[in-house]
């Protein structure tokens, strides 16, 4: 085996090493309070076991050969002093906790509180189906996303001009966000945490009375900018040969390399592309619309990304319930040994109020 998966170890070291890990497993035991029971796949798609982990010591503890209810339940039975239990919503799991460890208090582990979430949300996003399908169909029919396709393939300098326009909006709407949790007496830690925002940014819009817009790196002016009007008309007219535009424009003075014109020739070409003249987008349902609601930035998703602000304009209760999702995955997310019992408390109550309050 151990030439098959190309592990050079001896066959006196691995037994040495597995007796070692065995005696430490079972001195460990009688310190180990908090355990994680999850599925285990001996074959992948065939065989299934349970595996049992430390999670105090981020530790394996044992694999047992199936998932069935009393065979974990005769391994905790064996293993006492077992205070809790992180297990996912399997119902053998459940069983064989509650005829194993009575006394032990089970919980569901991070991972699978973040799947519940989330499988929640895709779930109440079903009752936003009309709404989605009526805005994606009005944005598919805008004149305004025609123009913008239509200049980001031919105009790139003003494509960039519509990007930062939108940026700057979306700036504009995150710092009366911002300003709307300060005047209901928030932090600043809590309104980055719920805009989506570093603190520090908070702070400095704060102190400016605005959203300052992203500062850009200017170009240098290309040598090519004087023969600009030669390189337009010659490529209306329909050369597309690089090695002959550079010849001609060296005849007008032009003092660069064949280099220069070549990469002008092949950013036309891409830039030049044709127009897409209807943008359809068909509507993000299910977890697609989840994922594209719970981006921390929609509007790089490109037209589709449009959808966001206008769902949340339209469904004021969605835009509620997302705001407070994502201050409970920022919640469930957080690490060291920080307590949150306060904070969770508060979410689990604000969370009465939202969409998910019936899950």
């Amino acid at each position: 085996m151990t030439v098959r998966l190309c592990c050079p170890i001896s066959a006196d070291t691995l037994v040495r090493r597995l007796l070692s890990r065995a005696q430490n497993t079972t001195k460990g035991m009688a310190r180990t309070r908090v355990v994680g029971v999850d599925d285990w796949a001996w074959r992948r798609g065939h065989h299934y076991g349970t595996i049992v982990v430390d999670l105090e010591k981020n530790d394996v503890i044992d694999l047992l050969p199936d998932r069935d209810a009393d065979t974990l339940a005769r391994w905790l039975q064996v293993h006492p002093g077992i205070e809790i239990i992180a297990r996912d919503r399997a119902g053998a799991y459940a069983d064989g906790c509650r005829r194993g460890a009575p006394s032990a208090l089970q919980v569901t582990d991070r991972w699978h509180l973040l799947k519940n979430l989330s499988d929640a949300f895709v779930s109440i996003l079903d009752r936003f189906t009309t709404t989605v399908r009526t805005l994606t169909r009005q944005l598919n029919v805008s004149t305004a996303v025609s123009k913008i396709s239509e200049t980001i393939r031919a105009h790139p300098e003003e494509a960039q001009a519509v990007v930062r326009s939108a940026s700057g909006e979306r700036r504009d709407i995150l710092f009366k966000e911002a300003l709307a949790l300060k005047a209901a007496g928030h932090s600043i830690q809590a309104i980055a945490t719920t805009i989506g925002v570093e603190r520090k940014t908070v702070r400095r819009w704060f102190q400016r009375g605005h959203a300052p817009p992203w500062k850009r790196t200017v170009p240098p002016r290309s040598i090519l900018v004087p023969y600009a009007a030669h390189l337009e008309k010659r490529w209306s007219e329909g050369c597309r040969n690089s090695r002959q535009l550079w010849r001609e424009l060296l005849e007008q003075g032009f003092a660069g390399q064949y280099g220069t014109v070549w990469k002008w020739v092949v950013t036309r070409q891409g830039c030049s592309a044709k127009p897409v003249s209807s943008a359809h987008v068909a509507p993000p349902l299910g977890r697609r619309l989840a994922r594209l609601l719970l981006a921390e930035d929609p509007l790089s998703a490109g037209q589709e990304g449009l959808l966001v602000p206008a769902l949340l304009e339209a469904e004021p209760h969605l835009a509620v319930t997302l705001c407070w999702l994502r201050k409970m995955q920022t919640l469930l997310c957080k690490k060291g040994d920080t307590s949150t019992e306060g904070d969770l408390k508060a979410l689990l109550k604000e969370g009465k109020t939202t969409l998910l309050s019936r899950l």
